[in-house]
């Protein structure tokens, strides 16, 4: 009985050393997260305005630690006309050097609010910019 009881008490003692051990490195990762340089998005439009059915590249240049990062996890522009109307989120894809364009033509006058909503290397950034919009 003793035996038993012996074995189940060091059984249960392996388990709680193996559970600390993985909180530890889950620990470990969340502060190298925390301690890499923040990623940087560089949000810009070839032009500040643009006539309706004119092209307009959007370009969000993500790096870190001045290099850049060419495996974002998720890229999206997010576009919303001022006072209502259209808005959407369209995801890009990466183009190189660490860009992500999208080339957009916009159907109606106004001002536009473009925010790219950027997460990569366990961050995430929102940077924005208007656009103006004429007939």
């Amino acid at each position: 009985m003793k035996k038993k009881r012996y074995a189940l008490i060091s059984a249960m003692i392996m388990v709680a050393i193996a559970l600390a051990a993985c909180s530890d490195s889950k620990a470990d990762k969340n502060e190298e997260l925390m301690m890499m340089d923040p990623i940087l998005v560089e949000l810009t439009l070839n032009a500040e305005t643009a006539a309706v059915g004119e092209k307009v590249i959007i370009q969000a240049k993500v790096t870190q630690s001045g290099e850049p990062v060419e495996d974002a996890n998720l890229v999206e522009f997010e576009i919303t006309r001022e006072g209502g109307g259209m808005q959407a989120k369209v995801p890009v894809k990466h183009s190189q050097g660490g860009s992500y364009e999208l080339e957009k033509t916009f159907k109606e006058p106004g001002t536009y609010r473009i925010v790219s909503h950027v997460t990569a290397l366990g961050q995430h950034s929102m940077p924005m910019k208007e656009l103006k919009v004429t007939e």
